[in-house]
């Protein structure tokens, strides 16, 4: 369905490389300075890595988790957050034949022993501050503490002597290294010279090799481990990748061990000498200057950092003047706030959505150059996808809505532990309801978040969308509840009041009546307004609804009990 996808300049076309991923990365088609810095430290910007100390850390990682017992097909997990070494960690797992496996620093101790037992790991990779749940979690699950590696304050000195601000060192004396307890430091691993990198360079191994496991973004309970191979991580890039008309210097801000960070973090600046300025986490004034200061020209950001922009009471005009393109992705949004941010941007720059998922890449990407704040974009070079009705048959008319599936070389394996993720056929089923409309496709919104109103069929997406024009809210979202029938589903908002004076004073009536006033009226939300402090999402921007629905099947009991006790003969 679509148009033809766009040209992608004389570079491969996604599904026509079996080259190892470190290959692919490492040997790209761009000559530029080695010595130039391509990983910055945004918040000091000293610490940086060229290409050339990449490599030679690499190197040396890859000899340190080989003598550590690492693999082939091994797992190991990286229990940090965004650094500049992040991307050598991730090429020395995969160098060594070992599969990453990013998880959120975050992670509540049942998280954490979820992921373990999916991922059964060789080793742990984590800082000094987690250690303790990290070190409680595993012991539950049998990992021994030989198999976790503390990323303290000597691993950083030993990682200081490959980045710039320090004469070159390999790190290679092998002095007593100081312990946790029974936990050796991170620097143990740069302790064993080089070797180099797993090659290989036919089909079979390259589709059959598994590179990394990425978690799925677990809106609905507890994440799954979606299993990329190397010829899938390599088709991905391929299929973002595209020439544009100014000189790019990234920002990154989203996290590295989701694919949507990674997905711009790893292979672009080695490949072809952008330099990517790393970030911890998404602080808006921190990450705004950083833009002004480093001049850059692209980034990537979710919904929610986008209200954040559009709330800002900086001059960003001015801050942001150097940007060029921002890509949207991560979770729905609503081409008003898209419009809004653009307005704050350089007559040259474009703010644009993107849509993927962990299991499939990016399918679907506005590029520069062109301009629709409601569409996600046009299918990417090596996809195929189809919209299917509720019965199961092709959409072939522009505009009507189905759910979309997605089959193409940059799909995954498989779930690791998991069901099936695609259907005898390579079709992977992707719970998005699309339009499509002159080649450019339109989410509709969650087939299975789909509020059934006597009838009627409401994306919580929609509500959302109209809610946040209000200056009050800040952050908003919708699920649907059972009325008292136990049939009759309406739509329920949870609204986080915007700091300001039009937010202390919102009230849930005004909250109706607003959207009332510009939605149908089965969209009413006649499931009530409920004020909260937060919103939960996830890594990727995502709203977590069954923890919406945890909350509200709380208060929904908590409310019955206290209307019981108001009856004297109930409570005594």
């Amino acid at each position: 369905m679509g148009l033809p996808s766009p040209s992608v300049s004389a570079y491969p076309t996604p599904g026509s490389v079996y080259t190892d991923l470190l290959t692919f990365a490492f040997n790209g088609p761009v000559r530029y300075d080695k010595g130039r810095p391509i990983f910055i430290d945004a918040e000091n910007p000293e610490r940086a890595l060229t290409a050339g100390r990449l490599r030679a850390l690499v190197r040396a990682l890859i000899a340190g988790l080989r003598a550590a017992g690492v693999q082939k097909g091994d797992c190991v997990v990286v229990h940090l957050g965004n650094n500049v070494v992040y991307s050598a960690l991730f090429y020395g797992i995969v160098g060594s034949g070992g599969v990453y496996m990013g998880v959120n620093p975050g992670s509540q101790p049942h998280e954490l022993d979820h992921i373990f037992q999916l991922a059964e790991p060789k080793l742990i990779i984590t800082s000094g501050d987690s250690l303790p749940t990290v070190a409680k979690v595993a012991e539950a699950r049998g990992i021994s503490p030989s198999q976790i590696r503390v990323f303290d304050d000597l691993a950083v000195a030993c990682l200081d002597r490959y980045l710039v601000s320090s004469p070159f060192s390999y790190a290679a004396e092998s002095a007593a290294l100081p312990q946790r307890g029974s936990f050796l430091s991170f620097a143990e691993l740069l302790h064993h010279g080089e070797r180099d990198w797993i090659r290989f360079n036919d089909e079979q191994t390259a589709k059959a090799t598994p590179a990394a496991l990425f978690t799925t973004s677990g809106t609905g309970g507890l994440p799954k481990a979606a299993v990329i191979s190397h010829y899938a991580m390599v088709s991905q890039h391929l299929s973002i990748q595209y020439d544009v008309p100014y000189e790019v210097t990234r920002l990154i801000s989203l996290p590295m061990f989701h694919l949507f960070g990674a997905l711009w973090s790893h292979i672009f600046p080695i490949r072809y000498g952008q330099p990517l300025y790393v970030m911890p986490r998404f602080h808006l004034e921190q990450f705004v200057t950083a833009i002004h200061r480093y001049r850059i020209t692209e980034t990537y950001m979710v919904p929610a950092m986008v209200q954040a922009v559009n709330r800002c009471s900086l001059p960003l005009e001015h801050l942001l003047v150097s940007l060029r393109y921002i890509g949207i992705a991560g979770a729905a949004i609503d081409a008003v706030s898209m419009r809004r941010c653009q307005e704050r941007l350089h007559r040259d720059a474009n703010i644009s959505q993107l849509w993927g998922m962990t299991e499939v890449g990016v399918a679907f990407q506005m590029r520069y150059g062109e301009h629709d704040a409601a569409s996600v974009g046009r299918r990417t070079p090596g996809y195929e996808v189809k919209l299917l009705d509720g019965y199961g048959n092709e959409i072939h008319v522009e505009n009507e809505p189905g759910e979309l599936y997605v089959r193409g070389p940059g799909v995954l394996t498989g779930y690791r532990k998991g069901p099936e993720a695609k259907d005898q056929d390579g079709w992977v089923r992707t719970g998005d309801i699309m339009s499509v409309r002159d080649g450019k496709y339109y989410l509709v919104g969650r087939a299975k978040e789909l509020i059934k109103v006597r009838g009627w069929q409401v994306a919580p997406a929609e509500i959302e969308a109209v809610l946040l024009q209000h200056p009050g809210i800040a952050a908003v979202a919708v699920i649907g509840v059972t009325q008292e029938d136990g049939i009759t589903e309406v739509p329920r908002a949870f609204v986080v009041r915007n700091m300001g004076l039009a937010g202390r004073r919102l009230t849930a009536d005004e909250v109706y009546m607003f959207a009332r006033k510009r939605l149908a009226s089965y969209k009413a939300l006649d499931g009530g307004v409920i004020f909260v402090e937060d919103i939960p999402l996830t890594a990727s921007g995502k709203i977590q609804r069954y923890k919406l629905t945890q909350m509200n099947s709380y208060r929904d009991i908590m409310t019955s009990l206290l209307s019981r006790c108001q009856t004297p003969q109930v409570c005594n």
